[in-house]
């Protein structure tokens, strides 16, 4: 059996230093804060300027997908090592990064006939992309082939969510991702607004007018769907993420807990990344879930 080499996007959030320690190759966005200098995230931009800019110099930022030639080159690398290639990346409807992806795809089968090369639209990202990546670790160390992970992710992926609260709604304003109407009314009535990430689209879940009603409403929502659509909470690995709000992970973990008691976090927590951060804005959390490896 071929060995495998696991790729992500940088949406997934995944550390450096944990990308290595599990052979995860991580294929970065580019970030700019002037709209012609583009940094790749992390290798060449560290969080804390990231969020610097956003919070302290109220900078907006703006994303650019991974290349084709990012996606060739680096699966090229591994195809030449004699390795198969898994890829994640994060959902279709939020970023052209999976067709770049499959483009890298194709010109290198043309090449490399015996490759074997697996693209996974995750339907999501962040966090919920970062589980279904560990869980793919756990498939590629059991000892399934590339296709039975490929097969598997793509059997268990619509049951994967992230529900989160944002600061407000300027970043998805300026970002595209709603109607200038809701942002304008976001900022006058300073709401928190809830949202779910559903099958690759983003969906208002509800708004609360303090961050500590907020993280109470999204243990609520998160334990609402497990009991709306009957799935069992010990199937499931959870994480909780945030950008620059760490200390609310904890009283976070702590409502889940109280409703979930079967709720098995891990990573207890993770910081978003700028691919994401860019559109939600800083003072964003949430908890993202998907579903357990069993053999």
């Amino acid at each position: 059996m071929s060995e495998i080499q696991i790729f992500s996007d940088g949406a997934a959030d995944i550390p450096l230093s944990e990308a290595k320690e599990k052979n995860i190759r991580i294929i970065p966005f580019y970030v700019s804060f002037d709209g012609q200098i583009y940094q790749k995230e992390l290798e060449e931009l560290s969080l804390d300027v990231f969020y610097h800019k956003i919070i302290d110099e109220k900078i907006y930022p703006k994303t650019s997908l991974p290349s084709v030639a990012d996606y060739a080159d680096a699966f090229e690398e591994a195809i030449k090592d004699g390795k198969d290639v898994v890829c994640f990346t994060i959902t279709d409807t939020l970023s052209g990064s999976f067709q770049s992806a499959v483009s890298a795809k194709e010109i290198l089968e043309e090449k490399y006939p015996d490759s074997k090369i697996y693209i996974i639209n995750s339907f999501h990202a962040t966090g919920s992309q970062l589980l279904m990546i560990n869980e793919a670790i756990k498939m590629r160390d059991a000892g399934l082939s590339a296709e039975e992970i490929y097969k598997r992710c793509e059997e268990t992926k619509n049951d994967a969510g992230i529900i989160f609260m944002v600061g407000g709604l300027d970043h998805l304003a300026k970002g595209g991702r709603i109607g200038r109407l809701a942002s304008i009314s976001g900022t006058l009535l300073k709401i928190k607004p809830l949202i779910q990430l559903n099958n690759g689209f983003i969906d208002t879940a509800g708004i609360v007018r303090s961050r500590k009603a907020g993280l109470k409403k999204l243990a609520e929502l998160t334990n609402a769907f497990f009991i709306k659509t009957d799935k069992k909470v010990s199937d499931y690995i959870f994480t909780i993420g945030t950008t620059n709000t760490p200390e609310e992970a904890e009283p976070f973990k702590n409502e889940l807990t109280a409703l979930m008691p079967d709720i098995e976090i891990s990573p207890e927590h993770f910081q978003i990344g700028a691919a994401i951060a860019t559109h939600t804005g800083p003072d964003t959390i949430g908890v993202c879930f998907a579903k357990k490896f069993k053999m």
